[in-house]
């Protein structure tokens, strides 16, 4: 079975790699449930340890190898790797590459991409800020750092399959879900809802109780590598490059029409809400059904001992009976 892959690159010490692995069902794009499997992503190392060029290579090879055991275990074929970083340095000609020139046009930010003089600098200074016994959290240019470890996967992970550079956070812009941060309250939430109008992933209840399964991580993490796994699985006729593909500096999102022209009403929730659990009725001698919440009974099913004289004794003891009755299918109002 075909299948294609997104990476939200992350170097944060201890942290799982966000690595999402998807195949096509039905025409829908259905992440693998690779959270609740034994094997895992490795785990970042910081971006102290970042900083060489070694450790990254290292990293590199153990990424190739968790999706090498994955498709291997399930008879899966890589067909293509969405990785959100840069591929390789800019050009030392440049101040901007061509790629981010063009998101500039867009109106979409990004970091720039150094050059490979300018990273020989960075990671100088860098360790020359460690060997001073400076902290850690003050190291220069940490928002560029991660860009030497999407240098070494891309090299690696050539090899596995075919790379391409994408951006979820252009991504989201174009679909018009962009305007709150992606780790405040339910956004994370609303971005994938928003993508499922063209993925058909997450829809049902089931596949909603799916999504924190896709990959390991918190859950903006994980909709940026089902993110960059949408663009991967896209052929080149349907998706939008920003930069030049020729010159080997390009920014890959979905080609598809932004959601506030797409469909006259949006989606404006990410999942079906739970019903917040009602107080238990307690006015005279009547209860309301603590299954329900709906029906009013005198007095209880089976009688009150059986649970206990309180309602503290009988929420912490009735569940089990709930599992298997429900007392308004016997019971008269």
């Amino acid at each position: 079975m075909d299948v294609f892959i997104g990476i939200d690159v992350a170097c944060a010490k201890g942290k799982y790699l966000p690595l999402v692995i998807c195949s096509k069902e039905n025409g829908r794009l259905v992440p693998l449930p690779l959270a609740n499997y034994q094997i895992k992503p490795p785990r970042g190392l910081g971006n102290a340890s970042t900083l060489h060029d070694k450790v990254n290579q290292a990293f590199a090879n153990d990424v190739a190898n968790y999706i090498e055991t994955v498709c291997e275990s399930f008879h899966l074929i890589p067909i293509r790797i969405g990785i959100d970083s840069p591929l390789r340095p800019r050009d030392n000609s440049l101040k901007r590459r061509v790629a981010e020139q063009a998101l500039d046009k867009a109106d979409i930010s990004c970091y720039t991409t150094p050059s490979i003089d300018d990273f020989e600098a960075i990671k100088a200074k860098g360790i020359a800020h460690l060997h001073a016994d400076k902290p850690i959290q003050n190291l220069p240019h940490a928002h560029q750092i991660f860009m030497l470890l999407g240098f070494a996967l891309n090299e690696r992970l050539s090899k596995v399959a075919e790379c391409i550079e994408v951006y979820p956070h252009a991504t989201v812009k174009h679909l018009g879900f962009a305007n709150i941060h992606k780790s405040k309250g339910n956004q994370a939430e609303l971005q994938l809802y928003a993508m499922s109008h063209y993925t058909g992933w997450p829809r049902t209840d089931d596949d909603w109780g799916q999504a924190d399964n896709m990959c390991l991580g918190p859950m903006h993490d994980k909709v940026d590598a089902y993110s960059a796994a949408w663009v991967a699985s896209l052929p080149e006729q349907k998706r939008i490059c920003f930069g030049d593909p020729e010159k080997g500096d390009s920014i890959w999102i979905p080609k598809v029409k932004p959601l506030s022209s797409a469909t006259a009403e949006p989606p404006t929730k990410p999942k079906p809400t739970k019903k917040k659990k009602q107080p238990v009725s307690n006015v005279g001698h009547k209860r309301s059904c603590p299954a329900c919440n709906q029906h009013i009974f005198k007095r209880w099913p089976l009688g009150c001992a059986y649970f206990g004289e309180s309602d503290r004794s009988f929420r912490f003891y009735p569940i089990a009976f709930l599992l298997l009755f429900h007392p308004c299918q016997f019971y008269l109002k």
